[in-house]
C-alpha cells in the first residue's frame, strides 16, 4: 500500500470541515439538540446530576436497569451518528459510512483515537494529558447516549473498585461474565453473545475499521490474571502513590514522564516495589484482564473498559479536589492532538483539550459514591 495515506485525525477536524458551530448557553451534540452534561429539560435550564456508585454495592435493581441497557445499547443502531471506514486512505475518497449501534459506535470513537500515529506508539487519547480528560468526555457521551435510547435520565455508569480484591471479582456471571479455558465468555452471561468491531485492520494507518466480507466477527476475549506477568491488581498503596503526585503532568508528556499524576494515573510509571510490575493502575487491568481490553484501539469492545475507566475518573477528581491550582500543560513536547487548544478527537461540537481541566463533576452532571 502506498505511504502516502491520509491521517484524517491530524489536525482535527479540518479534513472533514472548515468551520463547525457552537451551541449556544447549555445545548450541546452535533446538532445542538441534546443538552450539555448537568443538564436536562426542552431548554436545557434544568439542572441534572447522578450518584456514580461502585458496581459491586448497586441493588438488584440497579444491577439488572444497568446491564439491560448496556444489551440496549449494544443491539440498537444509533438514530444520530454512522462510522467511518476504509480499506485504503491513500486514494482520495475511498471511504464510505456504515450504520453502527449505539454502543459499536461508542466503540469506533475510542479505536480512532487511540490508533497510533505514524512512526509512533503515540495517539490523540493516551501517553500524554488529555489522557483522563478524553475518556471524561468518553465516558459522558456514552452514558448521555444511554440515557436517551432508553429514555431513562438516572442511567448512570457505575465505577468498578479493583483495589477491593485481588481478583476480578466482577468477571462472574451475576456481572461481565465468567471466562473458559480460551478466554470465551460463558454462555450463561449476555456478553457472551457480544460480537467485536474494528479488530481486523492490525493497527495498519492506511485502513479505518474495516469489516470482514468471509471471516465472522470476534467475541469478546477475557483471560483475567492468567498472564504471570500481570496477575495482580492495583492496591490501594498504588492509588496513594498515584495521589501523592504534585504535579498534573511533566516533560516529555509521554509514558516517560516523572512525578506526573496522569502518568501515574495511567500506568507507565511504575512503583519501585517488590511486585516487579511493568505496568500499573490503568494500565495494569488493561493487562491484567488479559484479552480484547488489553489492546488499546480496540479495548472499548469489552464492557468492563466503562466501570474500570470511571473509577480512572473518579482517582482524577480526587486529584483534582485537591490540586485546584493545577492547569493543562502549554508545551511544545506535547504532541499536536493533546496541546490544551486542540480539539479532541473525535467530539461535536469540537472540545479543547483543557476545557475540562478546571470543571468539577458536579458541574459535568455527576458525583461519585
Amino acid at each position: 500500500m502506498s505511504n502516502a495515506y491520509i491521517d484524517y485525525r491530524e489536525d482535527w477536524p479540518h479534513a472533514f470541515y472548515d468551520s463547525a458551530c457552537r451551541c449556544n448557553i447549555n445545548f450541546d451534540g452535533f446538532d445542538c439538540s441534546q443538552c450539555k452534561p448537568g443538564f436536562k429539560g426542552p431548554h436545557c435550564n434544568e439542572i441534572h446530576s447522578v450518584v456514580r456508585k461502585e458496581i459491586t454495592s448497586l441493588t438488584a435493581e440497579e444491577k439488572s436497569r444497568f446491564f439491560t441497557a448496556l444489551e440496549k445499547a449494544k443491539r440498537t443502531n444509533s438514530e444520530k451518528y454512522v462510522i467511518l471506514e476504509s480499506n485504503d486512505t491513500s486514494i482520495e475518497g475511498n471511504y464510505e459510512f456504515k450504520n453502527a449501534t449505539v454502543y459499536d459506535h461508542y466503540i469506533w470513537l475510542h479505536y480512532y483515537a487511540a490508533k497510533p500515529y505514524r512512526n509512533s506508539t503515540r495517539n490523540a487519547a493516551h501517553q500524554g494529558p488529555a489522557f483522563p480528560f478524553w475518556h471524561r468526555v468518553f465516558l459522558l457521551f456514552i452514558e448521555r447516549e444511554i440515557r436517551e435510547l432508553t429514555d431513562d435520565d438516572s442511567f448512570f455508569i457505575p465505577y468498578w473498585d479493583w483495589t477491593k480484591t485481588n481478583h476480578c471479582n466482577i468477571c462472574t456471571n451475576d456481572y461481565f461474565g465468567v471466562s473458559d479455558e480460551h478466554g470465551h465468555i460463558h454462555n450463561d452471561s449476555l456478553f457472551s453473545e457480544w460480537k467485536t468491531m474494528c479488530t481486523y485492520d492490525n493497527d495498519t494507518l492506511g485502513k479505518i475499521c474495516i469489516s470482514p466480507t468471509k471471516t465472522p466477527l470476534h467475541p469478546i476475549i477475557r483471560n483475567p490474571g492468567k498472564d504471570i506477568a500481570t496477575k495482580l491488581l492495583p492496591t490501594v498503596c498504588d492509588v496513594r502513590y498515584t495521589l501523592a503526585a504534585e504535579k498534573f503532568d511533566t516533560p516529555p508528556y509521554d509514558g516517560g514522564a516523572k512525578c506526573s499524576f496522569r502518568n501515574r494515573l495511567e500506568g507507565f510509571d511504575v512503583p519501585q516495589n517488590n511486585r516487579h510490575l511493568n505496568s500499573s493502575m490503568h494500565n495494569l487491568i488493561h493487562d491484567y484482564l488479559n484479552g480484547t481490553i488489553s489492546h488499546v484501539p480496540i479495548a472499548a469492545n469489552d464492557p468492563i473498559f466503562l466501570v474500570h475507566h470511571a473509577f480512572v475518573d473518579k482517582i482524577l477528581e480526587m486529584w483534582l479536589e485537591t490540586h485546584q491550582d493545577a492547569h493543562y500543560p502549554n508545551d511544545t513536547n506535547i504532541p499536536k492532538a493533546q496541546r490544551p487548544n486542540s480539539y479532541m478527537t473525535a467530539f461535536f461540537p469540537l472540545r479543547h483539550n483543557d476545557n475540562y481541566f478546571n470543571l468539577k463533576v458536579l458541574d459535568l452532571g455527576y458525583s461519585y459514591e
